[in-house]
């Protein structure tokens, strides 16, 4: 008992606050003692930290630690972390013998701490250099010393975490590889755009003239657009996510004006100190390509302006590109060589243009691949799309509405949370609905997706409309079950929605067999065979031309405009006949596999 309570007593003094540790300083500094202070998380303490602290108070008489408040780690490590709060850290550092105080601030840096305590020594441990410290000019303007104290190899709290997760995974089995399309992994600063050490604000992004030109140039040749960048600013905490993501936007923004798409932007948070898996060169994200974006990392390359670009190549099996842009291959980490040194992104893509031809694979997948693609569920993609959207619609909910009151979001979130509802319910039908094909070489059946077109509608809006069906006979079309059926059931639904709720609504499919030559073709298509499904308002037997639907509203007027997109992409058309503003039946030509 009396054991616990010296210990109690000593916590008590050791856990402090800021303006505690400021009046303590004074103290110690007209004892003549030197005072120093560090800072960190140390959320999962090792023998790293301890090893470090030791260090760093045998440098000076008084250790001072200031400990990260939870608010300050989940904006620069995420919502995941800390996993021991700032109290329980508190404690725990305050518990070694070679820290002699220790308090919680709340600032994501260190400059408040400094110009308040002005320590003697200002200790930090990493693998940078005290140039690289903002808060550097702050410690020499009063006549402080910035201390680095280098970090011990393989020790840190995310590399302990990483391996409980990786130890404690179960593994259902392999995944069979999809070989849709080949990627180019792009690395963002001094490749895409002019290179700022540690970039964080959205106006210092300048693109390298040419860049996002060069990237649509790579798309459309069939390549995937990944980007692939280390950020080690947030680790440090030099910049938080959302200044990152906020470059990102920028990058998005200006590439989205030049016509160019990025599939996926995959990064890094980490410091190299953290010895994490997925900092590059470690081939960590274009794994994950591989599985979420079905690339061939094989045929894929990697562009970069460092060497650790180009050992991220070697290390996953791809050509690499290295651009005199940006460090243009200077920072000697790895002694390797690139397959192609370029001048800057453009000169890269010319070059990658002239390699290997790349196949569409929006257009010639082979039949047997795609079946395979969609083995799991013909909509395991709806499901992760509306889901997406749902979880989107809780976080604005809880962000926006905590900071203004929710005023004027309320009606618009409800509106989107039910469409997506409404969406994840078509989905688990359709995945019913449909099956993969059978047997090598098999098409895509019309007959069958026009009757889970009318299933799925018919169970949506009950007896307030009636949907039918006219197949004289079955063909198959190249189009893949879940687009060609997505696409109908989008379209059907707006016609719909367009048509007057005086009367009971109604729409048939027709599906006839056409063929569209040089002479005869009133549409823009190539000549062929072609499956004609019409959407007719009115019932069975009634007169398509003499029936006048609703104005054509707005909605239907979008998806109209992404049908025949879709079906432009796939070699086909959609007309739609109107009188006046009002719609008279709608017409899809689909190319034809086999009668």
């Amino acid at each position: 008992m009396i054991e616990w309570i010296v210990k109690e007593r000593i916590m008590s003094k050791r856990v402090t606050t800021r303006e505690e540790a400021l009046r303590l300083r004074e103290e110690y500094r007209q004892a003549g003692k030197s005072v120093g202070f560090t800072s960190g998380v140390f959320d999962i303490l090792h023998a790293g930290h301890v090893e470090y602290l030791a260090e760093a108070a045998a440098l000076v008489d008084i250790l001072l630690v200031g400990i990260n408040a939870d608010s300050s780690v989940k904006a620069n490590k995420g919502e995941h972390r800390p996993i021991n709060t700032e109290a329980l850290r508190a404690e725990v550092v305050a518990g070694l013998r070679s820290v002699d105080h220790v308090f919680v601030f709340e600032e994501l840096n260190n400059n408040v701490n400094i110009e308040t305590l002005r320590p003697e020594l200002y200790i930090k441990a990493g693998d940078y250099s005290a140039d690289n410290l903002t808060s550097k000019h702050i410690v020499e303007s009063y006549g402080g010393r910035v201390v680095i104290i280098p970090f011990r190899e393989g020790l840190s709290s995310t590399a302990i975490m990483n391996s409980i997760v990786t130890s404690s995974r179960t593994v259902s089995g392999p995944a069979t590889p999809l070989k849709h399309a080949p990627a180019v992994f792009v690395d963002r600063d001094g490749t895409i755009n002019e290179h700022v050490e540690y970039l964080s604000d959205p106006k210092k992004f300048i693109e390298i003239p040419g860049s996002f030109a060069a990237l649509r140039k790579l798309q459309d040749l069939g390549y995937r657009i990944v980007i692939v960048t280390n950020q080690p600013g947030i680790g440090l905490g030099y910049f938080s996510h959302e200044d990152f993501f906020a470059v990102n936007r920028e990058m998005m923004r200006q590439a989205a004006a030049a016509g160019c798409g990025i599939d996926k932007i995959y990064f890094c948070p980490h410091s190299k100190a953290e010895k994490c898996a997925c900092r590059k060169p470690e081939p960590f994200f274009l794994r994950r390509a591989k599985k979420e974006l079905f690339v061939d990392v094989a045929n894929s390359f990697v562009i970069g302006d460092m060497t650790s670009d180009v050992q991220l190549a070697k290390n996953a099996g791809c050509r690499s590109v290295l651009v005199r842009t940006g460090r243009g291959g200077d920072d000697g980490m790895f002694d390797v060589r690139p397959d192609r040194v370029a001048d800057d992104l453009m000169a890269a893509a010319e070059w990658i243009a002239q390699q290997k031809p790349v196949v569409n694979p929006r257009v010639e997948i082979p039949p047997t691949m795609e079946a395979e693609a969609s083995s799991d569920s013909p909509a395991s993609d709806f499901n992760n799309i509306f889901g997406s959207i749902l979880g989107c619609v809780s976080l604005i909910s809880q962000r926006v509405g905590a900071t203004t009151g929710g005023e004027g979001i309320g009606e618009p979130l409800a509106v989107l949370k039910k469409a997506a509802n409404k969406g994840l319910e078509f989905s688990k039908r359709l995945g019913g609905l449909l099956r993969p094909t059978d047997g090598a070489g098999a098409g895509h059946s019309l007959r069958r997706c026009i009757e889970a077109v009318t299933d799925l509608l018919s169970s949506s809006h009950g007896e307030s409309c009636v949907i039918e069906s006219e197949i004289e006979r079955d063909v198959e079309v190249e189009m893949a079950d879940s687009a060609v059926v997505h696409m109908l059931v989008e379209v059907c639904e707006n016609y719909l929605e367009s048509m007057p709720r005086t009367s009971r609504r109604s729409v048939t499919l027709r599906v006839d067999v056409v063929e569209i030559s040089e002479g005869s073709k009133p549409l823009e298509c190539k000549d062929g065979v072609y499956a004609r499904v019409d959407l007719v308002g009115g019932g069975k037997g009634e007169a398509s031309d003499a029936l006048a639907i609703g104005s054509a509203s707005s909605e239907l007027s979008r998806s109209l405009d992404v049908a025949k997109t879709v079906m432009q992409s796939h070699g086909g058309s959609l007309v739609a006949t109107l009188h006046g503003e009002t719609v008279k039946r709608i017409s899809l030509y689909l190319p034809v596999a086999r009668l």
